[in-house]
């Protein structure tokens, strides 16, 4: 029996090894793949003004339409029927395209698999 447990928890520990290897091997090849990118197409992050003017911009919008409710509500007054329909129809469509998608995933239409009780 004690046996068994050393021989499975050498087993996974090699595994861990092996799956730890592996994920810094591929997060330094992606590092410096970015460090290409970024040198080759000359970016730079964004400078503090532009954080603190795209934030207060948000935040007074965010102020007004909290202050002024009944106002806020006559954003919604433009909105067509058919616009409504349309991306409600869109929507339907994408939820039952993650609904295909969770069922193809688990291999069931409801429920998940219960391997514990196989065992």
């Amino acid at each position: 029996m004690l046996a068994r447990i050393q021989s499975f928890a050498t087993g996974i520990a090699s595994k861990a090894q092996t799956y730890t290897t592996k994920t810094f091997y591929y997060s330094k090849v992606v590092g410096e793949l970015s460090k290409q990118v970024y040198l080759k197409e000359g970016l730079q992050p964004p400078a503090i003004s532009d954080f603190q003017s795209v934030y207060t911009k948000l935040y007074k919008q965010a102020l007004d339409l909290a202050l002024k409710p009944r106002q806020s509500l006559s954003l919604f007054k433009n909105i067509q029927k058919d616009s409504v329909l349309k991306y409600g129809a869109y929507g339907v469509q994408l939820a039952g395209l993650y609904s295909l998608g969770e069922v193809i995933g688990r291999r069931k239409v409801v429920g998940y698999t219960n391997y514990a009780a196989h065992h």
